[in-house]
C-alpha cells in the first residue's frame, strides 16, 4: 500500500488546501519506506559478504555508529570537535533508554557474534588491547542510513583522533570501512570523499532533494517550504536541507522534510515524533517509488527511446538495460536511483551488458552498444499486410 492510501494519510492530507493535495500525495509516495527486518537483513548480508572475502579483511572489529549526543562520557560543551574513542566514550557502551536505529545495529552485532562469523571478529569487550591481540585488520562501522553523512563522519573522526588508531591506519595495518543499508547520493559522496574512510558499502540508494527538484511541475520543494512556513516549522527540507525521502519501520531520519516529521501548534506531521505506529507500518509494508524511465530519458535528450518505452514498442524486460545504456556514463549511485534498483541489482545489469560486449570495463558504451541503442531508437514500421483491391487494369493503356 502507498503511504498516501493509509488511514494516517487521511488526517495529514486534510491540512492542505484542495489545490495542493495532489502534490502532498506525490510527496508521501516519493518516500522509500522499508521494513526494519529488511534493513537488518541487508546489513547482515553485507557484513557476511565482507568478512568472507579473504584474510585481508579479518579479524574485524564491528561497531554500530552512534551520534555524538548518545556517547556516554562526552560533555555537551565538547562534542564533535574533541570526542575520542576509548578516552571519552566506550564504543561498546550500552545503548540509551530511548534508542534509535543504533540499537538495532548493536543487536545485529551481538547476533553475528553468536553465529559462524564469530571467529572472524575481534572478541569482546572491544578495546585497544583486544584489537591489538587479535591483530584487527578492519574497523567495520555499521548504520542503517546515511542522510547528509555528518553523523557517520563525526563518528569515524572519534576513532581517527585516537593516536594509536591513526598510527595503525597510516601504517596500513587497519582499514576503516562503513557499511550502511541505504544512503542518499549526497551522503554517499560525502563519506567516500572523506580521507579517513577507506571504503563504503551500501545496499540501497535513497532518494533525496534531487527527487524534489526532478519534476518542477509537481512543486514538491515549494510545497515543503510553503507549509513549513504556515506551520512555523524550522528546517523545511530537513537536517542540513538534505531533504531525504527514506524511512523504515525502525527509524524515521531527521532529514525528511519538516512537514513529514515536525509538530507545532499549527501542524501535525505524518511521522509524529519521528515514529510510526505498528498499524501504519503494517498497512504500508514496503513502498518503493517506481522509476519514471521515460521521463528520465527525456531529461537527457533520449526522446525516441522514451517514446518507444512509453508506447510499449519495446519489451518491458529490456527497459532497464536500454535505459542504463542510454544514461551512461554516470556514477553507480545516480544510475541506481534513476533505474530504481539497489546497488547489487544494478551491478548485475551492468555485468550482463559487459558480457554482451555492449559496455566496457569503464561502464562506457562500446561500438556494439551504440549500434544496439540506435536500433531501439527507431520507431517500428507498421503495415496492414492486406492487399487492397484496385479496379484499374494492371497494364497501362494508351489514351488519345
Amino acid at each position: 500500500m502507498k503511504l498516501s492510501e493509509t488511514a494516517r494519510a487521511t488526517e495529514w492530507l486534510a491540512q492542505f488546501e484542495d489545490d495542493d493535495r495532489a502534490s502532498a500525495r506525490a510527496l508521501l509516495d516519493s518516500v522509500k519506506f522499508v521494513p526494519g527486518g529488511e534493513v537488518v537483513a541487508g546489513v547482515r548480508r553485507m557484513l557476511e559478504d565482507f568478512v568472507s572475502q579473504g584474510p585481508d579483511h579479518v579479524p574485524a572489529a564491528v561497531v554500530p555508529i552512534l551520534s555524538i549526543e548518545d556517547m556516554d562520557g562526552v560533555p555537551n560543551n565538547s562534542r564533535a570537535p574533541h570526542a575520542v574513542v576509548f578516552e571519552e566514550f566506550d564504543p561498546g557502551q550500552p545503548i540509551a533508554n530511548d534508542p534509535g536505529s543504533e540499537a538495532y545495529m548493536a543487536h545485529l552485532v551481538a547476533e553475528i557474534r553468536k553465529g559462524s562469523l564469530a571467529s572472524f571478529l575481534v572478541p569482546t569487550p572491544l578495546s585497544l588491547t583486544t584489537m591489538k591481540s587479535a591483530r584487527s585488520r578492519t574497523l567495520l562501522c555499521i548504520t542503517d542510513y546515511i542522510g547528509s553523512g555528518r553523523q557517520v563522519l563525526n563518528y569515524v573522526e572519534t576513532w581517527y583522533r585516537h593516536k594509536t588508531i591513526k598510527s595503525w591506519r597510516s601504517l596500513g595495518w587497519l582499514k576503516i570501512v562503513v557499511v550502511a543499508y541505504a544512503s542518499t547520493t549526497e551522503g554517499k559522496k560525502a563519506v567516500e570523499d572523506n580521507p579517513h574512510v577507506d571504503e563504503l558499502r551500501v545496499v540501497e540508494i535513497a532518494p533525496g532533494i534531487e527527487r524534489l527538484r526532478q519534476n518542477p511541475d509537481e512543486g514538491l520543494e515549494q510545497l515543503c517550504r510553503l507549509y513549513s512556513n504556515r506551520g512555523r516549522l524550522r528546517r523545511p527540507l530537513g537536517y542540513l536541507d538534505s531533504a531525504g525521502l527514506y524511512a523504515s519501520s525502525y527509524s524515521i531520519p531527521n532529514n525528511l522534510p519538516a512537514i513529514l516529521i515536525k509538530r507545532s501548534n499549527r501542524w501535525k506531521p505524518f511521522f509524529d515524533n519521528r515514529s510510526i505506529s505498528a498499524e501504519t507500518s503494517a498497512e504500508i509494508e514496503y513502498q518503493r517509488p517506481p522509476a519514471d524511465l521515460p521521463q528520465r530519458l527525456l531529461s537527457v535528450g533520449q526522446i525516441k527511446l522514451a517514446m518507444g518505452i512509453s508506447a510499449g514498442e519495446i519489451d518491458h524486460r529490456w527497459h532497464r538495460y536500454l535505459a542504463a545504456m542510454a544514461l551512461l556514463p554516470t556514477d553507480e549511485a545516480t544510475l541506481a536511483l534513476d533505474l530504481d534498483l539497489d546497488l547489487p541489482s544494478l551491478r548485475v545489469v551492468l555485468e550482463s551488458l559487459k558480457r554482451f560486449g555492449l559496455v566496457d570495463a569503464s561502464n562506457r558504451l562500446t561500438a556494439d552498444g551504440r549500434r544496439t541503442l540506435q536500433v531501439h531508437r527507431r520507431r517500428p514500421r507498421t503495415s496492414s499486410g492486406v492487399l487492397v483491391a484496385n479496379p484499374l487494369p494492371y497494364y497501362p493503356r494508351y489514351q488519345k
